[in-house]
């Protein structure tokens, strides 16, 4: 009975955080355009970046937030595993679906010609 407590203690408390890093996202964004017209745009953009990094900090303080950022590392190390096609290879790809398309689309032509030829030879057109 108490792991329930102190469970229910730290999803309220993971929710406290992820409530608390959007408003803090929802505050940069707004102080972005409140200072539109007082502050250049790099620095807008540098700030907004700032806080933008403290609101994820401040979400990976909730088990939800940890497990959404730990998800993001585990893609990142998987899209490195990929092995991605070379220049050549890419071509030849693009090549061949090029021709193949052209060859099916010939072929539904004549299909369709001959369908058309047949439906007119049997309604006397």
């Amino acid at each position: 009975m108490n792991s329930k407590v102190e469970k229910g203690q730290a999803t309220a408390l993971g929710s406290a955080y992820l409530v608390l890093s959007v408003i803090i996202l929802l505050g940069g964004i707004a102080g972005y355009y409140y200072y539109q017209d007082l502050a250049i745009t790099p620095v807008r953009v540098a700030a907004l970046i700032a806080v933008a990094g403290l609101a994820s900090w401040v979400a990976t303080l909730s088990e939800r937030g940890a497990a959404f950022f730990r998800f993001l590392k585990e893609a990142d190390i998987e899209r490195r595993k990929v092995v991605w096609p070379s220049h050549q290879e890419a071509v030849q790809t693009a090549l061949m679906v090029i021709v193949v398309t052209i060859l099916i689309s010939l072929l539904l032509a004549g299909i369709d010609w001959m369908l058309g030829a047949l439906i007119r030879a049997l309604l006397g057109g």
